[in-house]
């Protein structure tokens, strides 16, 4: 019987139509590639490359071993990723978009590392899922965690801070909060309570408070503010990369403590795997 990896390298070449290009798919110098083909033509006893001076070509013989194995490799190669897959486990997770995107997304790597056989499903939604009846392990829920039936780990309280460009406080040293008056407020369109929030607690009036530049989203809202739009009120948490690389800046003005927190949840009538265990458990340390 040929070579299997002699007929690897025949189809990568046949495939490719450059011998260099069909040597690094097979991970081989051109030399070795060459040597495959020649192991190969003494195996079936036919001659399948033209050597030219020009590089390898198919010969008639060639081509038709060519058309015959086809896509044989591509099925061999998938069938052997479908074995190595046999023993990957699913982790279904929904979430909310601003914490996915502001604060998991960037931190996952590092769950993978401790995982690296769980493979992860992310869905972002504002959707309250039915853990019960839906196909996710487990969530992350926006609220005041009474959710009933499930079981709810806090992982963090939400707070609000101003966070604003550098540039927008140029000319105020040491920075007050007075000078938000002169700036545009930046809202997220489903969290438009939150500057009133503040700016009460702070003792402010602003006349965006009703108007003023409306996102669709948090995360939108924090893109708004990197490009000296306006200020945002927004929990530390979600801007620490933008303030790392000085991108915004946080004054130290007033934060308001909220009631609402990001939950860890999931249903207690489902069996407690070994990722959701080890993603709940990273969850708690990472925050």
């Amino acid at each position: 019987m040929a070579s299997l990896r002699a007929l690897h390298a025949f189809s990568l070449l046949a495939r490719h139509g450059r011998a260099a290009l069909a040597a690094e798919k097979l991970g081989v110098s051109p030399s070795a590639l060459s040597h495959l083909m020649r192991k190969l033509e003494s195996e079936l006893g036919a001659t399948l490359v033209n050597r030219d001076g020009r590089g390898l070509t198919l010969t008639e013989e060639g081509q038709r071993l060519a058309l015959s194995l086809g896509d044989a490799f591509d099925r061999i190669g998938e069938a052997v990723d479908s074995f190595k897959r046999r023993g990957r486990t699913e982790l279904r997770i929904s979430t909310v978009s601003t914490f996915a995107t502001r604060w998991l997304i960037p931190r996952l790597p590092d769950f993978q590392a401790g995982q690296p056989d769980v493979e992860l499903l992310l869905s972002a939604s504002t959707r309250m899922v039915d853990l019960d009846r839906e196909n996710y392990d487990c969530a992350i829920r926006l609220g005041t965690g009474n959710w009933p039936g499930v079981e709810s780990r806090l992982l963090w309280q939400e707070h609000l801070a101003v966070a604003l460009a550098p540039g927008l406080l140029k000319e105020t040293a040491p920075a007050d909060p007075a000078v938000l008056s002169k700036l545009r407020l930046l809202h997220s369109a489903s969290r438009r309570g939150d500057w009133i929030r503040w700016l009460e607690h702070a003792g402010l009036e602003h006349p965006d408070t009703t108007s003023g530049t409306v996102l669709q989203s948090r995360d939108l809202a924090i893109q708004a503010a990197i490009a000296g739009m306006g200020a945002i009120v927004i929990d530390r948490r979600f801007v620490s990369q933008e303030l790392e690389a000085g991108h915004l800046v946080m004054p130290d003005w007033a934060v308001v403590e909220l009631d609402t927190g990001y939950w860890f949840v999931r249903s207690p009538i489902r069996t407690l795997t070994r990722p959701v265990a080890a993603f709940r458990d990273w969850l708690q340390t990472a925050v």
